[in-house]
């Protein structure tokens, strides 16, 4: 038949589960004769590389036409001190599927993030499997990361700090806690409502519900330390920007700005050692 099996309800009801030469993938139904065909089976059967620019993502993207529409393939890779060990292997194809189910609740709750086209994976080593995510392509991305290297004049840079601000508020009312979010996965991009910020990889999120006060702060941190590590000395935003940015954010609630302001600063301060750390590190890439 077309490939439709069970699959949990959680997922997008137009996914199909299809088989290609190179493994199992689930598709959206307008993408299922593609994947099945093997269009996409270059990104699941290659060895996976990481990028070689500190800061700006795990891999490096392919760009492709799949059923006539502009996507992006990209293999699943393990980061921190997992990644030079497991690279892009992971028991099971769940990594994948969770990102499906997470960009298809964010979508629905109206938060900016690239529709999924399929996810495949492949068996490797045993129990172990490669991953893939196929996405519907932004229009003009480029990330925070790589903007923060370009002059951009002033009234530009507060607006892309206003719709960043926009999208994690969005992201955590929507009850999403990214636990690795940094600058190489929120991007700015075209879409049918303009311009916007988008977050990708969401491989390292959950939804936990009711965001409190701390998970908002504590992604936040970890924003910041992105922007610490990797982009400070090219761009460092002015007290005002931060806190128009902090304010954005708050939407009003003077509570949580406060606690904002107080708890970010306090965790600036603690980086201190950590910058000489990324000094030293910078000279021996």
């Amino acid at each position: 038949g077309d490939g439709l099996r069970s699959l949990p309800r959680d997922l997008p009801p137009d996914c199909l589960e299809v088989r290609s030469a190179a493994g199992a993938w689930i598709a959206r139904r307008e993408c299922a004769p593609a994947i099945q065909r093997g269009e996409a089976d270059f990104i699941l059967s290659g060895p996976g590389a990481r990028h070689s620019a500190a800061g700006s993502g795990r891999g490096p993207l392919a760009r492709f036409t799949l059923a006539g529409l502009p996507a992006v393939g990209k293999r699943a890779l393990h980061g921190g001190l997992l990644g030079p060990l497991l690279g892009g292997m992971y028991l099971g194809r769940r990594r994948a599927v969770d990102q499906l189910r997470a960009a298809a609740r964010l979508a629905a709750a109206g938060v900016p993030t690239p529709e999924i086209l399929a996810v495949g994976s492949r068996p490797v080593a045993g129990l172990f499997c490669a991953q893939v995510i196929v996405a519907r392509e932004i229009a003009g991305a480029r990330n925070l990361h790589d903007l923060a290297g370009e002059r951009l004049a002033g009234a530009r840079r507060r607006e892309i700090l206003e719709k960043t601000a926009g999208l994690l508020r969005a992201m955590h009312d929507a009850g999403f806690l990214h636990a690795d979010l940094n600058l190489a996965n929120l991007v700015l991009g075209g879409g049918p409502a303009g311009e916007r910020v988008w977050v990708v990889d969401l491989e390292r999120g959950r939804f936990a519900g009711q965001v409190t006060a701390g998970g908002r702060i504590r992604v936040l941190a970890r924003l910041l330390r992105s922007c610490e590590k990797w982009v400070a000395k090219r761009l460092r935003l002015t007290p005002r920007e931060e806190v128009r940015f902090l304010r954005i954010y708050a939407r009003g609630d003077r509570i949580l700005l406060r606690q904002l302001v107080t708890r970010l600063s306090r965790f600036r301060r603690r980086l201190g050692a950590r910058r000489l750390s990324w000094w030293l590190l910078s000279f021996v890439r």
